[in-house]
């Protein structure tokens, strides 16, 4: 029983570090999510919303899964726009397996017009995160878990971001995990063995490159880092056409290879779908991960495309 017990620990303990933060293939789409300094960067688009989940190794028991919504407002001033304001909700929820969370935030960000059409801005999340074990996964009668809480309530959770882009690149960072460090709360009681929750930095950058009146290109490349654990890197090229269709490959480590499809429908509402394939050894168990959103239109979406003869909408400030 207790070496039983003592993989249990490592288990958890290495699943805690492999994926302490969600991490979604279309990061695009869900930009405030990532990066709470993104929230609000299109002056003209009065309201903000999007949703979505990732489902992991489809068919295989207790699969990772991964949810989030988000809801904002831009605060635009009167009569001058060099500069404006947006706040909002956010709530995320990741099922990985043995421990999950579900996190509760406000956010607000500010953003500056500088030289020319580059906006610099600046945000931040504050809430709480949830964790919770997976009872049923659990031999209650483990004297390694005997006194071990089955949920805890970490705060204050605080989420930092910076964003700096133009209507030809963005480039974002943020952290996660900065002010609170173990998963143990202010009473002391903690879930299973000592774990520790690793300061991560996310950094992602793309560029829109269009190739001709209806047609854009847009690369770009997320890192999600913890410390001292190894980075998961996303790597994607979309194109979109019309500003109505988008479809593109991406790749993450050695570890996904993915297609992405995303639709505009009516006027601003757009449906997003990720297929992902493992290409490693997990293949063998479970083949299919999908992931879904749905909102407002994401970034590349909305784009304006170079020629006079572009269909593109193109609001004066619209970044």
């Amino acid at each position: 029983m207790k070496k039983i017990s003592v993989y249990i620990v490592l288990f958890v303990c290495l699943g805690i570090k492999a994926q302490q933060t969600v991490m979604f293939t279309q990061y695009t789409f869900n930009k405030a999510g990532m990066n709470p300094a993104a929230s609000g960067t299109e002056i003209d688009q009065k309201y903000y919303y999007a949703f979505g989940g990732a489902r992991q190794w489809v068919g295989m028991e207790n699969a990772p899964q991964q949810n989030f919504l988000n809801f904002s407002y831009t605060i635009r001033p009167p009569r001058s726009y060099r500069f404006w304001q947006n706040v909002g909700v956010y709530i995320e929820n990741d099922n990985s397996t043995l421990i999950g969370y579900d996190g509760y935030y406000g956010s607000y960000s500010i953003h500056f017009l500088l030289h020319k059409k580059m906006v610099v801005s600046f945000g931040i999340m504050a809430g709480m995160r949830n964790f919770s074990r997976t009872v049923g996964l659990y031999d209650p009668n483990d004297p390694v878990l005997k006194n071990s809480a089955n949920q805890l309530f970490l705060y204050p959770d605080l989420i930092p971001g910076f964003r700096l882009s133009d209507k030809h690149f963005f480039m974002d960072v943020s952290m996660r995990q900065i002010s609170i460090s173990k998963l143990r709360d202010f009473k002391g009681r903690k879930i299973g063995g000592p774990m520790q929750l690793l300061p991560t930095l996310y950094v992602d950058y793309g560029r829109k490159i269009p190739i001709n009146d209806i047609l854009m290109m847009m690369p770009s490349v997320a890192m999600n880092m913890p410390v001292l654990s190894p980075p998961l890197i996303d790597a994607n090229v979309m194109f979109y056409y019309a500003n109505r269709l988008g479809a593109g490959l991406g790749i993450r480590n050695t570890s996904f290879l993915s297609g992405t499809l995303q639709i505009r429908f009516f006027k601003s509402l757009t449906a997003g779908f990720s297929y992902s394939y493992p290409v490693n050894a997990v293949r063998y168990v479970a083949q299919n991960s999908f992931e879904v959103m749905v909102g407002m239109v994401p970034m590349g979406m909305a784009a304006k495309l170079s020629g006079k003869h572009s269909v593109a909408k193109c609001p004066g400030l619209s970044y």
